[in-house]
């Protein structure tokens, strides 16, 4: 989405703030969803009846009384076959070209989430009404994150008005607007000149290392900065939604880097991913493999995040080894030496993450040609 599609959305999260708000508190999670509900209508219908069908049905399965645990493994089967149709049919491979429903990427990791805590009886009773509201929520429909039913359904029980919570989301969507467009769009696309269509292989060593820096630097800046405002706008209704970005470009290793970038994502992979991979197999490598693979094709389906994702596994994997292997030596140096290692891990963190892209290119073209 442009600037000027996004303009309209954030006027009307105004108005389903202040409706939020003025609704008496027994129709309040209806206001939010309605919010929610017409900012999807408003940009694609057809998303808002993909989405709601969905919820619609993981809501009546999480009810099941019997054979509750097959029913939701089955839909959890088909939501995640009907997500990845939809973005084979977005890449329009010379077919029928499909628009991918506004919010699924996400809303199909939160529906996943909940069927499998209703499965295993951990959410407290709730209602259509609350289950929509989180689902709809309208300032995380778009770009996350993806929070959790349970911390939802707490605040909107909750829910106060909190001046300072108010206060610190209005602070946030400033920052994030900010970062967006100064410094992602003014900064690193006008001036610094980078363009989504550059090739990050294009040039020598200095050019491709120059574009890889600028893909992230706008990767992080853009993203970080609609996350801002997706957290601001959930506080200014109440809500303290999980936080996406903590500094990840200051990590200290790729598995510092993972708790830091993307932390709703990265922590739902842990969650619903390694952790029942690990209970299977009793293998970080399988578990993280796993978990990194899923985690690359969630952003498309194509061979390039496929070795993405592979990329940051073998990276994960090198790096426990290596630390279980030097951390106890590394504790017996002395304070300024470990203190230039910190320095210099951060350094080689940061330039494996800005390859990361570049490598998987490299290695893509590579496949293609032989």
């Amino acid at each position: 989405m442009t600037e000027h599609q996004l303009l309209p959305a954030f006027g009307w999260l105004c108005v389903v703030t202040a409706l939020s708000w003025s609704a008496p508190p027994r129709w309040q999670p209806l206001a939010i969803a309605l919010g929610g509900a017409c900012l999807l209508a408003w940009y694609s219908p057809l998303s808002l009846a993909v989405l709601a069908a969905c919820g619609l049905i993981s809501f009546g399965v999480a009810r099941l009384k019997r054979r509750r645990g097959a029913a939701v493994g089955l839909t959890i089967l088909l939501l995640v076959a009907a997500y990845a149709l939809l973005m084979w049919r977005a890449q329009d491979r010379g077919g029928l070209a499909v628009v991918l429903p506004l919010g699924m990427a996400y809303y199909v990791l939160r529906t996943i989430h909940y069927l499998v805590e209703a499965h295993l009886g951990r959410l407290r009773p709730h209602g259509l009404l609350d289950y929509a509201a989180y689902q709809l929520t309208p300032s995380s429909l778009l770009f996350g994150p993806i929070h959790r039913f349970d911390v939802f359904q707490r605040d909107l029980a909750r829910r106060r008005w909190d001046a300072i919570l108010f206060s610190s989301g209005l602070g946030r969507i400033l920052a994030g607007a900010f970062k967006v467009v100064v410094i992602g769009n003014f900064v690193v696309v006008g001036q610094l000149g980078y363009s989504p269509a550059t090739d990050l292989l294009a040039g020598g060593p200095w050019d491709i290392y120059r574009h890889s820096l600028l893909f992230w630097a706008n990767l992080y800046v853009q993203f970080s900065g609609y996350s801002h405002v997706a957290v601001g706008f959930a506080a200014l209704m109440g809500f303290r939604i999980t936080e996406n970005f903590n500094w990840p470009l200051l990590s200290r290793n790729i598995g510092d880097f993972w708790r830091r970038w993307h932390i709703s994502l990265s922590t739902w992979c842990r969650d619903y991913i390694y952790m029942p991979a690990m209970a299977r197999t009793r293998s970080h490598l399988v578990a993280i493999i796993a978990s990194m693979t899923a985690l690359g094709l969630w952003h498309a389906l194509s061979i390039h995040y496929l070795l993405w994702g592979l990329y940051h596994a073998l990276g994960l994997a090198v790096w426990r080894r290596f630390n279980a292997a030097t951390q106890p030596t590394i504790d017996r140096w002395p304070v300024p030496v470990r203190q230039a290692w910190t320095v210099a891990s951060v350094f080689l963190t940061l330039n494996f993450v800005l390859f990361s892209f570049a490598a998987t290119t490299l290695v893509e073209r590579f496949l293609k040609e032989i």
